[in-house]
């Protein structure tokens, strides 16, 4: 791919590196599959940004990691985190420049003590990266799959809008596509569809199925693994195959599953949604997950 079709400001190394103190481990903001990301500040237009740093190694050259910047070129879209610039071939190193979203990810509000999402703040998000999703998947120009969906990388604004985040996996799929698009199965454990293990392909439905467990995890409060000990055995979950057994013991009683900072203040057929929807999009047979557009329908009924 010739870097001059990316249309795109192109930063110098020094200056991305003067915005980034030299890419201090205090400002490191986290640790995606393809990068680490710092805040930086650039002076020439006077805002805080976020860059991305891809060491590119011996095994893969920058032709491996300059997709996610020529797809996210195509893409504008409320809840896709923006992109500014870049600066790449320098040193082994591909900079990617995006917009700060100040407020943190989904994954630290649901599991950091200090603040709390309520059910209504909750089905916002989950609609606002269904509208990421039907985007790529269906109105863009050309049909993206993400492949990486999880809650770390989906980032909140001061507002608690939602913005889809970290293309490092990402790869364009044509409409109607079957087959699926071989991929790098590095994505966090709990999130990755069955079928995927096996097939090493990702397609439109192995992306429903990431979102499916976003979901349950919005809904139970849980990690997409769980550690669990019982009986003096120490053992690893999955979240939807834990839903699934705790619904079966208690004949389908939601409270059961339900973040417990929830079950007193939110609204009983909200979370059944939710938890229904879920389970929808992580159906194990991927020809019975709903589309994103029926997703969407099914979450606003």
């Amino acid at each position: 791919m010739d870097e001059s079709c990316i249309d795109l400001q192109k930063f110098s190394y020094e200056k991305l590196v003067c915005a980034t103190n030299n890419f201090s481990e205090k400002d490191k903001l986290g640790e995606g599959a393809t990068g680490s990301v710092f805040k930086g500040f650039l002076k020439e237009l006077n805002c805080f940004v976020a860059v991305k740093r891809v060491v590119v190694g011996s095994k893969y050259g920058i032709e491996s990691y300059l997709p996610e910047v020529k797809i996210l070129t195509k893409l504008q879209h409320k809840n896709l985190v923006n992109l500014i610039g870049w600066c790449g071939k320098i040193k082994k190193e591909l900079l990617i420049v995006y917009e700060l979203v100040e407020n943190k990810t989904l994954e630290y509000h649901l599991f950091n003590e200090i603040g709390f999402l309520d059910l209504g703040l909750r089905k916002r998000i989950a609609l606002d990266l269904a509208s990421a999703l039907l985007y790529l998947h269906e109105e863009c120009e050309q049909s993206v799959l993400h492949c990486d969906i999880k809650l770390d990388n989906v980032l909140l604004e001061t507002n608690f809008n939602a913005k889809l985040c970290d293309f490092g996996l990402a790869r364009p799929a044509e409409r109607g596509q079957e087959s699926g698009y071989p991929t790098v199965l590095s994505g966090a454990p709990g999130y990755l569809a069955p079928e995927c293990e096996k097939s090493r392909k990702a397609t439109k439905e192995s992306d429903i199925y990431s979102f499916g467990v976003v979901l349950l995890q919005m809904a139970c409060g849980r990690r997409a693994v769980e550690r669990i000990q019982e009986n003096g055995m120490k053992f690893e979950i999955k979240l939807v195959d834990w839903v699934w057994e705790k619904l079966r013991v208690s004949g389908e009683n939601i409270s059961a599953v339900a973040d417990p900072r929830l079950r007193l203040s939110c609204d009983e057929k909200d979370m059944e949604r939710l938890i229904v929807v879920g389970l929808a999009c992580a159906n194990p047979n991927p020809n019975n997950r709903p589309c994103i557009r029926e997703v969407i329908n099914m979450l606003k009924c």
